[in-house]
């Protein structure tokens, strides 16, 4: 964007620099039909919206090489590597793509799910298993693979209900042979186990959730805008508001390490996105709520017509297989517009690509019919007037591109015009004033060592963690960037997942102003033991948390 921003001649600068919110859809105009006469404008947005020349769309190629590179490394016990390789492979590989008569895809879930319960991670076995046969329901090995990871879980009627379906969809007689004799070794080790169930729960900060009904204003103040002013004595420690993001995007430098969805640490088992190579997912459902697609049956494409069986286990459990937990799709499609292969998601800065999903939404919502302006979509103040000439011609510039990018996304034609692109300024220049950044506690074992599948080891009974934040996205919360800030907070904000959480960090009387610090959380002496009690099962975890100081 450097060379499109010296490329401006000086009196345009100078037209762009003394621009003020009522006159932007003039200047954006004019930088429109100036930039359009500029051919390295041009060669910019070819090079963001071509999926030919993008690097992040699907190649069967490259996972191929990576699938083979994976399986290299799982012969010589290098699991770490063979891990990632899978991953990389199950990135770029595309949903309908066959290797050997069977779905790429299903093969390499399959692949490192066989490497999962290798290293012991059986319920990421278990789900990556799950998913291959929601692409190949018939896949034998995926059902014989599912249930040993069943069956090492204790999972013994869905281990034999996994087997059997195994035996009746193998083709050769040596592999049932081979689960015959699986099914009699799960009848021995079931009638030696006891079917004590595990119960697990999630009594820690488990009362985050309950909001207490304690009622705030929005009120005009006259040195701070807008903020929020308690009508009640608050209680330390209330829990004050809880809201839901409307947009947000993971920072560039947690997109290998963090959901992209929920913003969660990624597990063994990361999904991709079935039309992209970007993002990463914690889960399926992560994966269908950021708006991609539902894996489903790609059986008859890649397999002859004679190896599909009609089985009615087989069918029962596809049908089984196929339900995914209650998801409201349209609510988050944020990722949907950008699910093109293209470079131009990656390519921009963090705050365009906010305000383009913040678009996408809107543009939904409208069904492509652009009826109210955009700046009523957040309602929240921007300092147009107060920013740098530099800030409002790069603001003038990546209005313009991002407009070309959605055009492209949508496949129609959004206004292409100085009153809509000032929208767009302002709604960029928004999103730089109100956006919140979210921090997620990371617990470090100080004791133990962290092994190559991220887990810690230590031979002490007693494990002392510490606790750091880490930036891992960037949010529009509409509500919660109405509070205002002070040196002196009386609330405090945390995030758990994407859900933004406001306590009060001292008592607060009626009528009273509700701020926090929009600086880094300074927390003082977080740390939580775990303690391993000598001959029992059980583990008590206990915290200790002496609170935290706000800075600057």
């Amino acid at each position: 964007m450097e060379k499109l921003k010296s490329a401006v001649p000086e009196s345009l600068k100078r037209m762009v620099a003394d621009s003020n919110p009522e006159g932007l859809s003039s200047t954006s105009s004019s930088l429109l039909d100036f930039l359009l006469t500029l051919p390295q404008f041009h060669q910019t947005l070819r090079d963001l919206v071509d999926p030919e020349t993008a690097l992040c769309g699907k190649n069967k190629d490259a996972a191929l090489a990576s699938k083979q590179k994976g399986n290299q490394c799982y012969s010589t016990g290098d699991y770490h590597t063979a891990l990632a390789c899978y991953t990389q492979a199950l990135r770029v590989a595309p949903i309908d793509a066959a290797d050997m008569d069977k779905n790429l895809v299903a093969t390499l879930y399959l692949n490192r799910a066989s490497l999962l319960q290798k290293v012991g991670l059986l319920a990421e076995c278990l789900r990556d298993c799950t998913r291959a046969l929601q692409i190949s329901p018939d896949y034998a090995k995926a059902w014989y693979r599912r249930g040993k990871a069943n069956a090492a879980l204790g999972n013994y009627k869905d281990a034999f209900d996994d087997l059997n379906i195994a035996k009746n969809t193998e083709l050769s007689l040596g592999g049932k042979r081979q689960i015959d004799n699986e099914l009699k070794l799960l009848v021995d080790q079931h009638n030696c186990t006891s079917n004590t169930q595990i119960e697990c729960t999630e009594e820690i900060m488990g009362n985050l959730d309950e909001l207490h009904q304690n009622k705030l204003s929005c009120v005009s103040m006259p040195d701070k805008g807008r903020g929020m002013v308690s009508q009640c004595d608050i209680p330390q420690a209330s829990l004050v508001h809880k809201e839901e993001p409307y947009t947000l995007v993971i920072l560039k430098s947690c997109r290998e390490t963090h959901c992209h969805h929920c913003l969660n640490e990624l597990p063994a088992d990361k999904v991709p996105c079935t039309a992209c190579s970007i993002p990463l997912y914690c889960s399926h459902d992560c994966q269908v709520q950021a708006g991609g697609e539902k894996l489903y049956s790609h059986q008859k494409k890649v397999g002859s017509d004679k190896n599909h069986l009609s089985n009615p286990e087989v069918d029962d459990a596809k049908v089984m297989l196929c339900c995914d937990s209650d998801i409201n799709v349209e609510s988050i499609p944020e990722h949907r517009h950008e699910c093109l292969g293209v470079n131009w998601p990656v390519a921009l800065p963090t705050d365009v690509i906010l305000a383009g999903r913040v678009m996408a939404k809107f543009i939904s919502q409208q069904r492509g019919v652009m009826q109210s302006n955009l700046q009523r979509i957040l309602d929240l103040s921007h300092n147009y007037s107060r920013i740098t000439p530099e800030s409002k011609l790069e603001l003038h510039i990546y209005a313009i591109v991002l407009l070309w990018c959605l055009q492209h996304a949508f496949g129609f034609g959004l206004p292409a015009n100085g009153i809509f692109l000032s929208q767009i300024v302002i709604l960029i220049c928004q999103i730089r004033v109100n956006s919140m950044a979210i921090f997620h506690m990371k617990s470090v074992d100080i004791n133990g060592v962290e092994d190559q599948f991220g887990k810690f080891s230590s031979n002490r009974d007693i494990s002392t963690y510490s606790v750091e934040q880490v930036k891992v996205g960037q949010a529009i919360y509409a509500a919660g960037s109405v509070f205002n800030h002070s040196c002196q907070p009386n609330i405090h904000a945390y995030f758990l997942s994407r859900t933004l959480f406001i306590r009060t960090s001292e008592c607060v009387e009626a009528g009273s102003p509700m701020e926090l610090s929009y600086g880094p959380q300074a927390f003082t002496n977080f740390l939580f033991t775990i303690d391993k009690i000598e001959g029992s099962s059980n583990s008590k975890i206990g915290f200790s948390f002496t609170g935290w100081s706000n800075g600057l």
